[in-house]
């Protein structure tokens, strides 16, 4: 292995937020909503604008309870349907999400104009 080789580092794709409507292709996606219906195995989260089932992970460490308000990170599938493989849920209940949606503008304005 050269020494150019050694220097180079996998960096795993980061989870992008958006709102579940702007989502048109599969990838990894951070989506903040409340909890519109839940089963055994997956929830329907509601961000206000569209919803999406979110497959929950093995590991949850949270009670989930319709109406709580949460951040999820996972992969989303668009086929048969869209819907999100969970890896991580977070409680976001006390979170302001304007303030929240603020700061991550902040931050992709900032990561453009470092591109």
């Amino acid at each position: 292995m050269s020494e150019l080789d050694s220097d180079k580092t996998y960096k795993a794709k980061p989870f992008v937020d958006v709102n579940i409507a702007e989502i048109q292709k599969a990838g990894k996606y951070r989506i903040v909503g409340k909890i519109a219906e839940i089963t055994d195995t997956a929830i329907v989260i509601d961000d206000g604008f569209e919803q999406i089932t979110i497959i929950l992970p093995e590991n949850l460490s949270i009670d989930l309870k319709e109406g709580l308000q949460i951040r999820a990170l996972g992969y989303v599938e668009m086929h048969p349907e869209k819907q999100m493989r969970g890896s991580f849920i977070q409680n976001f209940n006390n979170v302001d999400l304007e303030v929240y949606r603020e700061i991550n503008e902040l931050e992709q304005s900032l990561r453009r104009a470092n591109t």
